[in-house]
């Protein structure tokens, strides 16, 4: 079998930028080689796609997969083309890699996921992160939007599932039968370059990019959620530094943010959140906006009875993993280099999607990412009530 892809976005996401590790065009031809085919390409700036196109035409190592592509300016259009070209057997996968606006959700030109599923019933669809900018109020509908990807193959982008160091966690914790007391996760966001212009006026607007939490910190919460029991929604409790609050001053935003942005929409410089897990044990959440240049810089640390586990640098070329266990007083360090997390979520994938495995592999199903989006929200909106109270 020779997988088809429609990729629907000529962006950074699956074409690669300089700001980031991810490119899905690049695993995808890692792991297929001859065997990709790329029959659709999908993008309202036409011009762009065609650029992305013409620099994979020009490279003799992958070319054969893009000869075929055909740019369309809506998926509307991709799905008559390549349904009355292809048949909608013949068609394996479909990677989502446009804005969260524009799925999960049952409204027209917000439903792209229902639309895939529905031209395409044959096919494995992988889902970006976030998978909706719905507000809590329309929750109703992402569980309709699950029940219509019922029985079908997803994979959402929450690649740090993957890494080996979160294997290893995972392992430790299963084999050793360990009941986590707690969880505590930071998130701490390099700003300077999202301060240098009004270009990244949507990281500071709640209403645009859905907050620091919902949008950027969420690959962290989702793997608090990976490792410990299920999160209390009612138990979230949140403490934030609003961009009116004295230690909310930014001192390399070199545009005026606030008056850009309405009060109620700007994004909390820090937000603090600690719960309880299903077992009784707590968890917290520390995101901060609080860094200049570089990279992000997170941790996650589970604590057991005996055990303290800390993964460090997990977007990093070498995710670290600190083990202190009974019986030590040490912690022993595990580097864990030549470890790509995309290239593991897209190979889980095509193994699914080649029979070769079944869909219990898959790390991130849609179901799944589901109760992380709400677990995010249920932050922010904990946060805002906070703000809101102190603030007015």
């Amino acid at each position: 079998m020779s997988p088809i892809t429609a990729i629907k976005k000529a962006g950074p996401i699956n074409f690669g930028s300089t700001e980031g590790p991810w490119n899905h065009t690049k695993r995808l031809e890692q792991i297929l080689g001859t065997r990709l085919n790329v029959v659709g390409l999908v993008d309202r700036d036409p011009a762009r796609a065609d650029r992305a196109l013409a620099i994979k035409r020009n490279d003799d190592s992958v070319k054969a997969g893009y000869e075929k592509t055909e740019v369309f300016p809506s998926l509307a259009e991709a799905v008559v083309a390549l349904k009355d070209k292809t048949g909608s057997e013949q068609l394996h996968l479909t990677v989502d890699g446009f804005h969260s606006t524009t799925r999960g959700s049952t409204t027209p030109n917000r439903n792209s996921d229902i639309v895939l599923a529905e031209a395409f019933p044959q096919a494995a669809h992988f889902i970006e992160k976030p998978i909706s900018a719905l507000e809590s109020e329309d929750f109703q509908q992402l569980d309709e939007v699950a029940a219509a990807l019922k029985g079908k193959i997803t994979s959402v982008g929450y690649m740090l599932r993957y890494l080996k160091a979160v294997q290893e966690m995972k392992r430790i914790i299963t084999e050793n039968n360990l009941t986590i007391m707690a969880t505590m996760a930071t998130y701490l966001m390099a700003y300077a370059y999202a301060g240098e212009d009004t270009k990244t006026i949507g990281y500071w607007n709640k209403s645009l990019e859905m907050g620091p939490v919902v949008g950027q910190g969420t690959h962290i919460c989702d793997l608090a959620r990976y490792l410990a029991p299920r999160p209390l929604l009612d138990t979230i409790h949140v403490q934030t530094v609003e961009a009116a609050d004295p230690p909310g001053h930014l001192s390399q935003i070199k545009f005026d943010v606030d008056s850009l942005v309405p009060p109620e929409q700007r994004t909390p410089r820090v937000t603090n959140a600690i719960w309880r897990w299903e077992n009784g044990a707590v968890g917290q959440f520390l995101h901060g906006i609080t860094l200049h240049e570089g990279d992000y810089d997170c941790e996650l640390v589970v604590l057991a009875d005996g055990w303290k586990l800390r993964l460090v640098d997990p977007y990093g070329v070498a995710p670290k993993l600190y083990v202190r266990q009974p019986g030590s007083k040490a912690e022993v360090q595990t580097t864990f280099t030549d470890d790509d997390c995309y290239h593991s979520e897209f190979a889980t994938l095509i193994d699914v999607i080649d029979g070769k495995a079944d869909r219990s592999v898959i790390l991130s199903p849609y179901e799944d990412a589901v109760e992380t989006y709400k677990f995010t929200w249920a932050i922010r909106l904990a946060g805002e009530a906070d703000a809101k109270k102190r603030l007015g």
